[in-house]
């Protein structure tokens, strides 16, 4: 169907795991070479949280506000599976908070003014920046992966069986209007 609400999730769903595609490569990076690989490696911890922000928060509203009432509306507000998916939300966004928090703090702390005042500051910056940055980032790939999953092999295609034709079309036109809004 043109315009399909699930294939526009599974879409976005590509686009946040190419981004974490590369945030996997500096938590490893982080984990075998830890402080020293901070400088290499904050590009992609920027663009990480600029995507969080921009695309990550957007899309789970996507979900939580328009595609999970609709399924609600068909299996009841305690639809188990949704509240589950909506509980995980809330552990990506928390795990997203750290993350970008841990991240705004090494920044802060590193700012070439900073920086340029040399070893006598240095002990301003938080103890194990690298090791913490990589912690939040493995957990923020671990939450990801799981709850992606869960959703493209068992929400969506049970979304895509249980929702007609015009309740998708409507889910569709949820997720636009909340864009345009």
């Amino acid at each position: 169907m043109p315009g399909d609400p699930i294939e526009r999730l599974l879409l976005e769903h590509r686009g946040i795991m190419r981004q974490v595609a590369e945030l996997r490569t500096a938590v490893v990076t982080l984990g075998r070479e830890g402080e020293a690989s901070l400088a290499t490696v904050r590009p992609v911890l920027l663009a990480t949280a600029r995507m969080i922000e921009r695309e990550l928060f957007a899309h789970a509203r996507r979900e939580d506000d328009v595609l999970f009432p609709a399924l609600e509306r068909v299996f009841g507000r305690e639809e188990a599976l949704t509240a589950e998916m909506r509980r995980e939300h809330v552990d990506i966004h928390a795990q997203a908070d750290r993350f970008r928090g841990t991240l705004r703090e090494l920044n802060q702390v590193e700012h070439p003014a900073i920086v340029r005042e040399g070893e006598r500051l240095s002990a301003l910056a938080p103890a194990g920046g690298a090791a913490e940055l990589r912690a939040s980032g493995a957990e923020m790939i671990r939450l990801l992966d799981e709850h992606f999953r869960k959703e493209e092999e068992i929400l969506f295609p049970l979304a895509r069986e249980v929702l007609n034709e015009r309740e998708m079309e409507q889910v569709g036109r949820g997720m636009d209007a909340l864009d345009a809004g």
